[in-house]
């Protein structure tokens, strides 16, 4: 019960701290201009082929463009810098574990990155709708499956930022996240290999998510595609909360034992 009562607040603190960082917030202002320039867009191509593909665009800008850049910003030495401004100590003082403030730091990024990718995702899909006329039905479907790519961007992403970023120096979080995120997809072509032939989807997080947001839109032989991702980017996210948590716990018994000297 104590734990299930700590949560909205430890929620509520990870928001507050991450929209804090002021790329974060530029990444907000990004995703609500982005927002009002797909309705533009989907009135310009009201009537056209072009109005089914907005939502798979927007969900691209509103993730890998201004999602990447508030992920970045919301996790850059972000449990570095809570821990030398005490507020993992003030955290700590209030009986919140680091179970607890884990699952709250890094649920507050993915809660400010599904607002946003997901929110910006949302208007353009409900624009596109909106204006769609004869092929409205193909159009909604391809918005919840944009909904869906830009919410499950934001559940993996959200935590393997925190990992990569949030206890290591800025060059070094960048290459990590990087190297995780990029170096993969590049290699897919070798990897691709040694997996049974139609497993693309699990070469790399953009592959997961592309298979995940096909499933949803085209269903048939693409849902035990999308099946796969889903296993892969659960893992993702399970592992890098893993990770957090295990450093956070580290840090504590670090700074128990040098306060005990």
């Amino acid at each position: 019960m104590e734990a299930a009562r700590s949560r909205p607040h430890t929620l509520a603190l990870g928001i507050w701290l991450t929209t804090r960082a002021g790329l974060v917030r530029a990444g907000l202002v990004l995703t609500a201009l982005a927002a009002l320039g797909s309705i533009a867009m989907a009135v310009a191509t009201r009537g056209t082929a072009t109005t089914e593909a907005i939502p798979g665009l927007a969900s691209m800008v509103f993730t890998w463009g201004a999602g990447t850049a508030l992920a970045f910003g919301g996790a850059q030495r972000a449990l570095r810098s809570d821990r030398e401004r005490g507020v993992v100590a003030l955290a700590r003082a209030r009986g919140i574990g680091v179970a607890a403030y884990t699952r709250g730091r890094v649920g507050g990024l993915v809660a400010v990155l599904a607002l946003s990718a997901g929110g910006g995702t949302l208007v353009a899909g409900l624009a596109a709708t909106a204006v769609a006329g004869g092929t409205r039905h193909a159009v909604a479907r391809a918005s919840v499956a944009a909904l869906v790519y830009a919410l499950a961007f934001a559940a993996t992403v959200g935590p393997l930022a925190m990992a990569a970023l949030g206890a290591r120096s800025r060059a070094g979080g960048y290459f990590a996240l990087l190297t995780v995120l990029v170096l993969p997809e590049l290699l897919s072509p070798w990897t691709g290999a040694l997996l049974p032939r139609g497993w693309r989807e699990l070469t790399s997080i953009p592959a997961a998510l592309d298979a995940l947001r096909a499933g949803v839109q085209l269903a048939g032989p693409a849902v035990l595609h999308a099946a796969r991702a889903t296993v892969a980017l659960i893992a993702v996210a399970v592992g890098s909360l893993l990770f957090v948590h295990a450093r956070l716990s580290l840090d504590t018994l670090r700074g128990d034992v040098t306060g005990g000297r």
